[in-house]
């Protein structure tokens, strides 16, 4: 009898009672810490999932819900330590895997992100959010035809998905492909009408349709959602576009306001109080722009220069655009704005040489045709002239100044002879 009772017991494994006993109690935390997850108590939430680790430090679903709980709270380095923490315990983890690849975007850790969602996708093929959020990897290398394969991927395996139109719909303003951008997000927001970056994207789309009125619409939707200093930014840069100007300062006081340390409402201002006639103004928030900005805010840089040359002091304007282009950069609107103090004191062959490296940066930069069209002007060369007045009308500009070549142009379609 005691042999008999001695065979049973030699079945019996302590170790492994009490793992399961830990694994019992460790869920019953998650269980509660889950509780108050969903109720956006995540700091209550993160002890039950600690008190969860700590009774049982490999238990898989207690390290992915305290990662949920450290990325909800915005701590990305402990989210992404507990994802790979339950990865290692269990390779084969979709919500792990997809999380992790979230902690690591929000670390800006691009690569790796790229290869969280991919291993997520080879997880489950068929879950939309791996490929629309893969989509914004690629989104932000610029890589858009995959961006738009991963999108495109996303919306047929969920055609309500209206993020992944969103999110679409911001690639084709990027490649300039407007209409189609406002379709997306049309389509966002009628599944949606509650994503804010589809109002804000509308409003980008509208304005470089020259669509003014109703991207104010759509920004002040934006706005009515979440105020940002850049969407009052950019609402100030439609109400200069239809000149209201008073309007737009005050748009770029509520920016500034959001976010004091943000150069471009400054600079933004400025323009406004140029347009005013307010040149002390214009050069007082050239100035701030500057301070805030630095280097990033270059064209502030450019607008002090413009103001400079304005008032002949051609040596000062060039020696702040050379400080630009010391730099290292490469917008054409440098070359374009030198170009244009160039013409100003008659050098007009280095003007065109500037206009020409503008052109070659961009060939689409309304302003350097402006500029050129001006030289030509100048040297009487007027059938160039009126087809590079043409070109930056129908290209678009964003600064006023262009419509002094604009109005070089007659009404009968010719150029206007010097007196």
């Amino acid at each position: 009898m005691t042999e008999q009772v001695g065979r049973h017991f030699s079945f019996f494994h302590p170790e492994r009672h009490t793992v399961h006993f830990k694994k019992n109690r460790a869920h019953g935390k998650c269980r509660e810490g889950w509780g108050y997850f969903q109720q956006g108590e995540f700091r209550r939430a993160l002890g039950y999932f600690d008190e969860a680790v700590a009774i049982a430090p490999d238990y898989v679903e207690a390290r992915v819900g305290r990662g949920r709980v450290h990325y909800a709270l915005r701590d990305y380095e402990r989210a992404r330590a507990d994802f790979a923490h339950a990865l290692l315990r269990k390779h084969e983890h979709f919500e792990a895997q997809f999380w992790l690849g979230q902690a690591l975007y929000a670390l800006q850790e691009y690569q790796q992100a790229l290869t969280a969602y991919s291993r997520a996708i080879w997880l489950k093929p068929k879950d939309p959010a791996a490929y629309n959020n893969r989509g914004e990897v690629y989104v932000h290398w610029q890589d858009y035809k995959l961006a738009l394969a991963d999108f495109d991927k996303a919306l047929k395996l969920s055609p309500g998905f209206a993020l992944a139109y969103t999110n679409r719909g911001l690639v084709h303003l990027e490649m300039k492909h407007y209409k189609k951008a406002l379709l997306d997000f049309r389509q966002a927001l009628a599944l949606d009408p509650h994503q804010r970056r589809a109002y804000f994207g509308s409003g980008l789309a509208l304005y470089a349709l020259k669509d003014y009125e109703r991207a104010i619409t759509f920004y002040q939707r934006s706005l009515a959602l979440a105020p940002t200093c850049q969407a009052y930014n950019n609402l100030g840069l439609v109400l200069d576009a239809c000149r209201k100007h008073e309007q737009a300062i005050e748009a770029y006081n509520r920016a500034i306001e959001l976010d004091a340390k943000s150069w471009a409402p400054y600079n933004n201002r400025g323009w406004s109080r140029y347009a005013l006639n307010d040149i002390a103004g214009a050069l007082a928030d050239f100035e701030w722009a500057i301070a805030v900005g630095q280097q990033k805010g270059y064209l502030a840089y450019l607008n002090r220069a413009w103001l400079a040359a304005e008032r002949g002091e051609y040596a000062q304007a060039l020696e702040e655009c050379q400080r630009i282009l010391s730099w290292g950069m490469a917008d054409p609107l440098i070359y374009a704005y030198r170009a244009r103090i160039r013409c100003w004191q008659g050098e007009y062959e280095q003007a065109l040489a500037d206009c020409a490296r503008a052109l070659e940066i961009d060939p689409a930069c309304a302003e350097a045709y402006g500029v050129r069209g001006l030289v030509y002007f100048q040297q009487q060369d007027y059938e160039k002239a009126r087809t590079d007045f043409e070109k930056a009308r129908v290209l678009g500009h964003n600064l006023f100044w262009i419509s002094e070549a604009n109005s070089q142009v007659s009404t009968g379609g010719k150029l206007a002879q010097p007196e």
